[in-house]
């Protein structure tokens, strides 16, 4: 029998496993791709916060220094911290990497292997149609947990739809992470376009009720970023969890992170960072559990994780009031507004050194 069985060899099922691996855990991973690294649903940008916490080989990352925001009718202001990058991955490759460095810790990971369900008893889990048993179970299987179905925890219910494209090509000066705030191509989040590692990415999010209409997107910015003439290399979708950590998301034998437990920034979407933190302290948590009869790892995730309130007030806001025409009328021009802005990309210190910032017109 196992100690933990993960399902889900992402970010924050790898980042669990390659912990509870290292404290000497007996750690099995399920995951239903065949390789690591196919099908990715993420755009795959790393904060600097997590880029200082991971080993990450610099030829799969590309650093950008800058946010660009654009109003509805494409006039953009520049941001800027001085000591404050976000990271443009290769995904796949990243995913390669992490799983190997998962197996050299001493987990072992079942590619091709789909989850099916789980009945605890006992004072163990057994997965449904084999004999695999465990003394936890850990669902980091996304925002559509099958997981959370099969034990009866909760599921993320606010969500966004993400779709993205990948064009073969990148501007080698392009440093910027450029962002749309447009309610007609995206509402309720952004477009962005990422100037990539090797390839540059477009995409976009919108509510779940709304249609993703990329294409659209893509036509009415391919002049400004010249996308007309290059090849889409690959396409991906998935759904966001923006409703803030799930009130259920533990029972006695069962653990969900990520994604599937909605661990992800209700305002920015961003879920990356918080996959690998609270891996790791859910895996320290689960270690001291099963050890020594400690606090179910779910208590500790539950004390460690933020609140979360004003974010989800700027959410609500977000969603609700006319956001592109603030802009429009100039409120990122006035520093309040850059402050606010910074923020949002750069985090808590952000509303305090924001440098660089213009005001520029780009119709």
């Amino acid at each position: 029998m196992h100690d933990v069985v993960v399902v889900g060899a992402g970010f924050a099922g790898l980042a669990f496993a390659r912990r509870a691996a290292e404290l000497g855990l007996a750690v099995l991973v399920l995951e239903r791709q065949e390789k690591p690294g196919d099908r990715v649903r993420t755009t795959g940008i790393l904060v600097r916060e997590a880029c200082g916490e991971w080993t990450v080989p610099p030829e799969l990352v590309r650093r950008i220094r800058r946010v660009k925001v654009y109003t509805p009718t494409h006039r953009s202001i520049e941001l800027e911290r001085r000591d404050y990058f976000f990271a443009a991955t290769d995904t796949p490759r990243l995913m390669r990497h992490l799983a190997r460095e998962t197996v050299g810790a001493g987990a072992e990971i079942r590619f091709g292997e789909r989850f099916r369900g789980a009945t605890v008893e006992d004072g163990h889990v057994r997965a449904k149609g084999t004999d695999l048993r465990c003394r936890l179970l850990v669902g980091a299987d996304g925002a559509s947990s099958v997981v959370a179905e099969s034990v009866g925890l909760d599921r993320n219910t606010r969500v966004l739809k993400g779709v993205e494209w990948e064009f073969e090509g990148v501007d080698e000066t392009d440093r910027c992470l450029h962002c749309f705030v447009d309610p007609e191509c995206a509402p309720g989040y952004i477009g962005w376009v990422v100037p990539g590692v090797g390839i540059t990415q477009v995409g976009l999010a919108v509510h779940s009720r709304a249609r993703a209409r990329l294409a659209s997107f893509v036509e009415r910015i391919s002049g400004r970023f010249g996308l007309s003439d290059r090849r889409v290399v690959a396409k991906r979708g998935g759904i966001i969890p923006i409703g803030g950590l799930l009130p259920n998301f533990y029972s006695d034998r069962v653990l969900l992170i990520g994604d599937a437990a909605g661990m992800v920034s209700p305002l920015t979407a961003g879920g990356i960072h918080n996959a690998y933190r609270y891996g790791r302290i859910g895996a320290d948590a689960a270690w001291t559990h099963l050890r020594d009869g400690g606090p179910h790892p779910g208590e500790a995730l539950r004390r460690a994780y933020p609140k979360g309130s004003l974010k989800r007030l700027a959410r609500w806001g977000y969603d609700r009031l006319p956001v592109g025409r603030a802009l429009e009328a100039g409120i990122l021009a006035h520093t309040l507004g850059r402050r606010v802005a910074g923020a949002v990309f750069f985090g808590r210190e952000g509303s305090d050194t924001i440098a660089g910032a213009s005001a520029e017109a780009t119709p």
